[in-house]
């Protein structure tokens, strides 16, 4: 019956003329070519779901990339190798009891480093008697309650008077007197009334606290002075340029490490007319993650361009650590290292928004999980051997044992889906985006030192981020350019474990002292220098 079916299917086709079956060759054609972009309209209208379920899980839900660890240990790249007539193992069950330290602090540990003044109240002389028989009275017992007081924010004038003396002896026998004058202590802002002690609480609120100027000046308003916005703006920019020599001497001790991490994040500045320009502005971040004696600088551009990098980092020769921007192509004389992070994230945006039963067959799944295993190895690598003096040789040779298969399995498992991935679908454009960039990964592999992404660095610019959107914008380039000057010196002092205001006060009574251009004595006036007084730093615990 079949065999007749078909000789009759073969029968009509040869039955048919040639214009008949081109006219059917071509509606073929058509449906193939409709079905084709059905299905392409199909993939962009997941892809766009995801997007926007991606908008509302950052805008609403948790920044965290975590999958469930259940799900995300059943699904992993075994599936392709695994032997179904294979015996199953025997699984022996260890169960163990571990005492895990809480995390909550009680009250008289978070106010272990605060001054203690401890006030006695005892009975007067003349009532330490017994009313009954006029015996001594002695202690018997003692109770403790401690009180938390504040003092609150005062603002005060302090006039200077300098005096001018001379020898009249000298004048009258000599026809020359003998002047001498005494002088008034040196602030950052010499020509104005600005003191040290209220230019660095004000540039602190600023740029640590994210308190724009505005506020500021209803802050000081009610504390009965009248600083206008204008003032506090013509005081920060005047500290940026005073400090400016310490910015330089920082970006200095930067380009001579071997290691540093790059972003970017746009500002808003406003143009010579006040008004927003139409153009994105940039601010870029470099940053020396070193254990010791961090180093973050700020460098404010008009442009995205590669030029940007390559034209700060002059000069510099190392490693550098970024996401996959391609203006960084353009910094020369450095090996290029890419951030993981970046690239667990495309995977996480994928499988964020599955159920249960869809990630059971999601092949992005198995990209996060090469990603997951290669941060499990350094959070276990940190826990175990971080406070060793020779952490980075442990870590070397832990990831050359352990990592290195992962990243060449990731590798592999890329090359391999790529070819059948549809490009505009989200995993289409999650293993694009990987491709170029695993390869040059593994060159975290040849230094213990190197981090295994970028992290850091958008930690750091994070605080300009926050501060951003509260201030909204620059009012000028000048402002945008002293916000990256002062951001530089806040972040590496608060990298370094500083309190921040009081080395700012630091810094500016003792720069107010010395020679701009003695390069030794402000080396010891950076905030990563081993010189500076133990009272700056926060105390720990």
């Amino acid at each position: 019956m079949k065999t007749g079916i078909k000789m009759t299917k073969i029968n009509l086709q040869n039955q048919l003329d040639e214009k008949t079956k081109e006219l059917i060759l071509k509606m073929e054609e058509e449906l193939e070519a409709k079905d084709k972009e059905i299905e392409n309209l199909k993939n962009e209208l997941a892809y766009l779901k995801n997007q926007v379920l991606n908008k509302n899980r950052k805008i609403f839900g948790s920044s965290s990339e975590q999958a469930n660890t259940i799900q995300v240990s059943f699904f992993d790249e075994a599936e392709k190798d695994s032997n179904l007539k294979a015996a199953e193992p025997t699984i022996e069950e260890i169960t163990y009891k571990r005492t895990k330290p809480t995390s909550n602090t009680g009250k008289k540990d978070n106010l272990a480093n605060l001054e203690k003044i401890v006030i006695e109240h005892k009975l007067d002389e003349d009532q330490q008697s017994c009313r009954d028989c006029s015996s001594d009275l002695v202690v018997i017992g003692k109770k403790s309650k401690e009180v938390l007081k504040y003092i609150p924010a005062k603002l005060y004038v302090e006039e200077h008077l300098t005096y001018s003396y001379a020898c009249r002896s000298c004048e009258e026998n000599n026809d020359k007197a003998n002047i001498i004058t005494t002088k008034a202590p040196k602030t950052l802002l010499h020509k104005s009334m600005a003191s040290n002690e209220l230019l660095s609480h004000v540039i602190n609120l600023k740029y640590q606290h994210a308190l724009p100027l505005n506020r500021q000046e209803s802050y000081f308003k009610m504390m009965g002075a009248n600083l206008s916005r204008q003032t506090l703006a013509n005081w920060v920019i005047g500290a940026a340029h005073e400090l400016d020599p310490i910015y330089q001497l920082m970006k200095e001790e930067l380009l001579k490490r071997n290691y540093i991490q790059a972003d970017e994040t746009v500002v808003k500045v406003l143009d010579d007319r006040g008004k927003e320009s139409n153009k994105q502005k940039y601010m870029w971040l470099y940053k020396s993650p070193d254990k010791d004696q961090p180093i973050v600088i700020y460098d404010y551009q008009k442009t995205r361009s590669g030029s940007c990098p390559r034209n700060f980092l002059s000069g510099f020769s190392g490693y550098m650590q970024t996401d996959g921007y391609a203006g960084y192509n353009k910094v020369e004389n450095v090996k290029r290292l890419y951030c993981l992070a970046h690239i667990r994230r495309k995977f996480h945006e994928i499988i964020v928004n599955l159920d249960e039963e869809a990630l059971k067959s999601s092949r992005a799944l198995i990209g996060f999980n090469y990603c997951a295993q290669l941060y499990k190895i350094e959070k276990d690598l940190k826990e175990q051997h971080s406070g060793k003096e020779d952490f980075y040789e442990r870590r070397y040779k832990k990831r050359l044992k352990a990592s290195k298969p992962i990243i060449e399995a990731f590798i592999a498992y890329v090359d391999r889906e790529i070819k059948d991935a549809v490009p505009k679908s989200a995993l289409g454009k999650a293993l694009a985006y990987t491709k170029p960039l695993l390869p040059s990964f593994k060159v975290f592999l040849e230094d213990g030192s190197l981090e295994i992404d970028n992290n850091a660095a958008e930690r750091s610019i994070r605080p300009f981020v926050v501060g951003r959107s509260n201030w909204l914008f620059s009012a000028s380039t000048k402002g945008a350019e002293s916000s990256a000057l002062i951001y530089s010196i806040i972040e590496t002092a608060r990298n370094n474990n500083l309190v921040v205001e009081k080395y700012l006060l630091y810094l500016m009574n003792h720069f107010s002292n010395v020679d701009p251009q003695d390069k030794e004595s402000l080396l010891k006036l950076l905030p990563f220098s081993k010189d500076l007084p133990e009272d700056l730093k926060v105390q720990a615990k």
